[in-house]
């Protein structure tokens, strides 16, 4: 009963778009014309502004309202379709479609939604009728105590529930309002046709849902509607497929991503949905997706520049050239150091199974509460066959040799970026450790296999051990499967 209970509230999780407190981003553009009178508010800086992915929204044109709550915006450009908001009090806000030229309202701040009146605007009137018959039917359902129904009195609701859903979406299937809110429902899951009379039968049926729910999930959106850009919808109806449908694995990101992007002509929605997935994946904190990244930039930046300006494609191919080569799977590129006896080597000299590469700043504050970590760490790694190089990014010996006294870790490989000129004495830097290994904060953590290849990176210090242990659980899953 429960369950039902559960699957009813998580038909309206969608209502949660509307109505609420917002404290996001904002910049400002333009103008248009609409008229508003809240009681209740008094004199106060109101702001219209359009949705602009989930969490940042575009000013078009800021008033202030009199004593009672009028208030007029006006403009000589259209508004550019889409979902808006009228917001006012800092952090008080009402959702309006912008569909029709012209509309008024009225409302009050005591229940800005149940005494919500809206004239000439259809969009409008349907909008505010649709979400007073939702908060109405949400509310019985939360008052509801699943334990004093039947199944069949729970279904009953749930079903009166997606009737008035279904037929309001029909009624008003060609107004701007109905689109938003079929793109926030889920898709309907047709029953299994087969019992469930063994665990291959249930596995069957998790397969068969999960399965139908991901080939489906788009189907209630339009992907190349630009007017959802002006919209919360897009970003979270993304945001949702990648993480929840999924495997967070570079060839898996790459397919979806592709596939996706096979539907959508329109340039903004494309350009949109380009940025939001590769941005996603630039700096990811899960280990083995930089690879989905590095092809999205190549595929979609680099090879279709008539999406975006010249600096964009520019600094997008300066990126490519700093993280490709530092893509799991790769062999890390080397660096040429010196140790505290002045000696040369370079990380194709390191020893062990595995090679933790340490990059730090001896001056910088994270670095040393997360040596101390390392440091404790050694149990392990002698158990593992592990090396671990402390390289300093700061060129200063003294400081260097300092560190390593200090915490006590003349038991790792120690190395610095200084060469003494054979022929006349001078010192020489060669490792370019920004450009070369991406490092734009210290400390910065490489995990290496035997073969110097890259197996993870940024991995914070306290999940070392665990993300080893998870890579050769791994390994030696692959190594089982293909026996088999």
């Amino acid at each position: 009963m429960k369950l039902v209970l559960i699957q009813i509230l998580f038909l309206f999780s969608f209502f949660n778009f509307f109505g609420q407190n917002t404290n996001n981003k904002i910049s400002k553009i333009g103008g248009y014309q609409i008229s508003g009178t809240i009681t209740g508010m008094g004199k106060s800086e109101v702001f219209l502004a359009h949705y602009f992915g989930a969490n940042q929204q575009v000013i078009k044109d800021t008033v202030f309202s009199d004593e009672s709550g009028h208030f007029l915006f006006k403009g000589t450009e259209d508004l550019p379709e889409g979902l808006y908001l009228i917001s006012f009090l800092k952090n008080k806000y009402l959702d309006f479609i912008i569909g029709e030229k012209q509309f008024s309202f009225e409302t009050d701040t005591l229940d800005l939604i149940g005494k919500m009146k809206v004239y000439n605007s259809v969009n409008n009137s349907q909008f505010y009728l649709f979400q007073k018959e939702m908060s109405e039917r949400i509310s019985k359902v939360k008052s509801t105590d699943p334990s004093k129904l039947s199944i069949n009195e729970l279904n009953e609701l749930r079903n009166s529930i997606k009737s008035f859903q279904n037929s309001w979406l029909e009624k008003n299937k060609n107004l701007l309002t109905a689109q938003f809110i079929k793109a926030t429902l889920e898709p309907e899951i047709p029953p299994f046709n087969k019992l469930l009379k063994s665990a291959k039968d249930s596995l069957d049926f998790n397969k068969y849902q999960f399965n139908y729910y991901k080939s489906h999930y788009f189907d209630n959106f339009n992907l190349n509607d630009d007017r959802f850009l002006r919209s919360p919808f897009l970003q979270k109806k993304i945001e949702k497929y990648f993480e929840d449908l999924v495997v967070q694995e570079s060839d898996s990101i790459v397919k979806e991503t592709d596939r996706i992007l096979s539907k959508i002509k329109s340039t903004d929605m494309r350009r949109y949905v380009v940025y939001k997935i590769a941005s996603t994946y630039e700096n990811s904190n899960i280990v083995g997706t930089d690879g989905a990244f590095v092809y999205l930039a190549e595929k979609y930046y680099i090879g279709e520049p008539e999406l975006w300006d010249t600096s964009t494609v520019r600094r997008m191919k300066e990126r490519i050239k700093i993280i490709k080569p530092l893509v799991n799977g790769k062999r890390i590129p080397e660096m040429f150091l010196t140790n505290p006896e002045g000696k040369e080597f370079t990380i194709a000299s390191l020893m062990g199974n595995y090679s933790i590469i340490f990059i730090y700043d001896p001056e910088c504050n994270h670095c040393k509460e997360e040596t101390p970590k390392l440091l404790a760490l050694n149990g392990f790694f002698k158990g593992k066959n592990v090396s671990v190089l402390a390289v300093s990014m700061e060129r200063d010996k003294a400081k260097w040799l300092k560190f390593i006294s200090e915490f006590k870790i003349s038991s790792f490989v120690n190395g610095i970026d200084i060469h003494k000129n054979p022929s006349n004495g001078k010192e020489e830097f060669y490792t370019d450790f920004r450009n070369s290994f991406d490092v734009y904060s210290t400390p910065t953590v490489f995990i290496l296999d035997k073969s110097k290849r890259i197996i993870g990176k940024r991995i914070p210090v306290d999940k070392i051990k665990e993300y080893i242990e998870f890579y050769e659980k791994k390994v030696a899953t692959f190594s089982s499967a293909a026996k088999k």
